[in-house]
């Protein structure tokens, strides 16, 4: 797996699961899509977890096995690792922090690309978001969440403690990428190709700050030179 990657080994080595993956990815997404909707349409302290599921055509029972509450249903992006991702990224070649950033960057772009978001989509939630605050600490929770779950999975691929700064600076900054990603791309439309290109170019501004020439030590060598 040369360019080959965490997203794109988990669909070439294990196609099921990979077709199940997208189809759960879906379902999420059209959880997401009606909750949003639903929410610009009565306010979310109107909107009922029954009424989300009853227009998404799934039980509320499955509505559960994708959100804990309505509010963290509005917020469906980025995705976390599948259990297959999950396992493909931690035993993928590279344990650095250019190789660990690269392959979430594609795993998270993916995530994007299959989800097809709508830049009105993210204008939409924030509307959300000014007339009801706690959605925002659903939000903050949801994300505090997931960089937990990826610090895990950073820590057992490049052999660090779990609850070391490296690992957790590594989850931090990659979640931090993707919303940067997503929001240049609502906020500015100048993209071509899309949210998940965004993505994609946030991942390799990242990995290029955090390239050799950045570091302190080089940049004194070279002025020293």
């Amino acid at each position: 797996m040369t360019s080959g990657t965490a997203a794109s080994a988990v669909r070439e080595q294990a196609p099921g699961e990979g077709l199940r993956a997208r189809r759960r990815r879906q379902t999420r997404a059209e959880l997401h899509t009606v909750t949003v909707r639903l929410a610009r349409e009565h306010g979310l302290e109107h909107v009922t977890v029954e009424m989300i599921s009853k227009e998404a055509g799934v039980s509320p029972r499955t509505f559960f096995n994708y959100f804990r509450t309505k509010e963290t249903a509005l917020f469906a992006w980025p995705g976390g690792l599948t259990e297959a991702e999950a396992e493909q990224f931690v035993s993928a070649p590279g344990r650095g922090p250019d190789a660990v950033l690269r392959d979430l960057g594609d795993v998270f772009a993916t995530h994007v690309d299959e989800m097809q978001p709508g830049a009105g989509a993210f204008e939409d939630v924030l509307a959300v978001v000014e007339k009801v605050p706690s959605a925002l600490g659903a939000f903050l929770a949801e994300c505090d969440a997931l960089e937990r779950d990826l610090a895990g999975a950073i820590a057992r691929r490049t052999g660090d403690a779990p609850d070391g700064q490296t690992v957790a600076l590594l989850a931090g900054i990659a979640m931090t990428a993707v919303r940067n990603g997503l929001m240049r791309w609502a906020r500015d439309k100048q993209h071509p190709d899309g949210p998940a290109a965004s993505v994609r170019d946030s991942f390799t501004a990242l990995r290029g700050l955090l390239a050799p020439a950045h570091t302190p030590e080089a940049t004194t060598t070279g002025r020293e030179a």
